[in-house]
């Protein structure tokens, strides 16, 4: 287990809306950072096969030119982030991974004008590049680069703005889009009970692996 910093590298968003008095909006994110805690089962051991969980926040400005007006967002996003990584190349110092990943996230964002607002929600699917580098028999650093895409649906609260008069009435509507980027993460790392051990020719037939 440890703790991760991820680097959002690009990002692009697309959201429509179910009220027509709204125009879709394309989204692009600045680069931003975040904090996460993750959990490994394979951060040095002698197998082929890994399960990274990572519970994630990440806090983003996005600007946004297709409204009727121009403004830029700031954005809070919460994440939950599966990667299923197999083994490239591996020895006792080193281990080298690719893997696909399955993503959930939960996102709130508000324009700088504070007369938009939405929360949306997204599942999303990508592909990991990743290294191991061990550190001392407990402590290791990690880095992967994904490429990511996302399905999202929500909500969004606004009022209506002339380019001078902001209204004082609320709308709501609901949203739907995709969202794709690449993201880069430093990975900090703590084993517990892991060696990278030979396995018996019994041991390594078997699907269940002795170590886990």
């Amino acid at each position: 287990m440890g703790l991760s910093l991820p680097y959002n590298i690009t990002e692009h968003e697309g959201i429509g809306y179910a009220d027509s008095r709204l125009d879709s909006a394309t989204y692009s994110y600045r680069p931003s950072t975040g904090l996460g805690f993750v959990f490994d089962t394979n951060i040095g051991k002698k197998s082929d096969f890994s399960y990274r969980l990572n519970l994630e926040y990440s806090l983003a400005e996005i600007d946004s030119s297709s409204r009727l007006y121009y403004s830029d967002y700031k954005k809070h996003a919460y994440r939950i982030i599966n990667t299923f990584g197999l083994s490239l190349f591996h020895n006792r110092h080193l281990r080298l991974w690719a893997g696909p990943r399955i993503n959930l996230q939960i996102e709130h964002a508000a324009s700088s004008s504070n007369i938009r607002n939405y929360n949306s929600y997204g599942i999303g699917i990508g592909a990991a590049l990743g290294l191991n580098l061990r550190l001392t028999e407990k402590l290791a650093l990690g880095c992967d680069i994904d490429y990511h895409g996302y399905r999202l649906f929500g909500s969004e609260r606004y009022r209506s703005y002339d380019g001078v008069t902001i209204g004082d009435q609320d709308y709501y509507t609901l949203l739907a889009g995709s969202n794709k980027g690449a993201t880069a993460r430093l990975y900090f790392l703590v084993k517990f009970g892991e060696h990278y051990t030979e396995r018996s020719p019994a041991e390594a037939s078997s699907l269940i692996d002795p170590t886990l």
